[in-house]
């Protein structure tokens, strides 16, 4: 995706497969190509944690092809404008909040941030959807751009406790909580990021952060595609795979 967010969870179901997608990334086409290339056709469930272009960008791929999409709260007429995009595709639209909750298919998702109603931290990047999915042997939680003192917000009202993988904030800035981190304790951190992007991402610090706290760094800007399964011994090991390897 390059410097942006899309990351795709699957349920493989009995009678078919189904799909989410946290955000879109900046562009269409690669997004395109990367669900070609999965062979999805159905979003049953998007979520858009935010508004900025890195998570946004990428919507023309999916119109059409959504079945619920969950957004924040919109901040201007343009981000009405793309639900209104959504919801004539055939997508029922909904603003998640704290307490949202449902399946895909053998998994259970729900919402932990931000709290409907709140004063503050309800848009842009500390009001970043976050979204955590259970089942078929992976727990994840998806953080989108919050920042630390957001996480440590989340975590005083909607702690999630241990995870198996986290979906690193914001591309891996420093703008991090180590406390939170180590009570994820995740064992796997996916970092979507762009090769050579100006930002500095990921930064040393987080990188430092997750060995620190034994989560393994996969970051798209080195190693591309990358997908993590339930290990077919089981046990609760995790396989992960890689487009570009090491």
């Amino acid at each position: 995706m390059g410097q942006g967010d899309a990351v795709v969870v699957r349920d493989h179901g009995a009678d078919r497969d189904r799909f989410a997608l946290v955000d879109v990334g900046p562009d269409p086409k690669p997004l395109q190509r990367c669900l070609s290339s999965l062979g999805i056709d159905r979003i049953d469930l998007l979520v858009l944690t935010h508004y900025d272009m890195d998570h946004i960008g990428g919507i023309a791929a999916v119109i059409g092809r959504v079945g619920t999409a969950l957004v924040g709260i919109p901040e201007n007429a343009q981000d009405e404008r793309l639900h209104a995009r959504l919801a004539e595709g055939g997508a029922e639209v909904r603003q998640a909040a704290k307490g949202d909750a449902g399946t895909l298919g053998g998994l259970r998702w729900d919402v932990l941030w931000p709290v409907r109603g709140g004063s503050e931290m309800q848009t842009g990047n500390p009001g970043s959807v976050t979204i955590e999915f259970d089942g078929r042997g992976i727990r994840s939680v998806f953080l989108g751009d919050l920042g630390e003192d957001a996480q440590d917000a989340l975590d005083r009202v909607s702690a999630p406790g241990r995870v198996d993988v986290v979906k690193v904030a914001h591309h891996g800035s420093r703008d991090q909580s180590p406390q939170f981190y180590a009570e994820l304790h995740a064992t796997v951190g996916l970092i979507s990021v762009g090769a050579d992007n100006r930002y500095g991402h990921p930064t040393v610090s987080l990188l430092d952060l997750l060995r620190s706290v034994g989560t393994l760094a996969v970051r798209t800007d080195r190693q591309g595609l990358s997908v993590v399964a339930p290990d077919a011994a089981g046990g609760g090991a995790l396989t992960v795979w890689t487009e570009k390897g090491g």
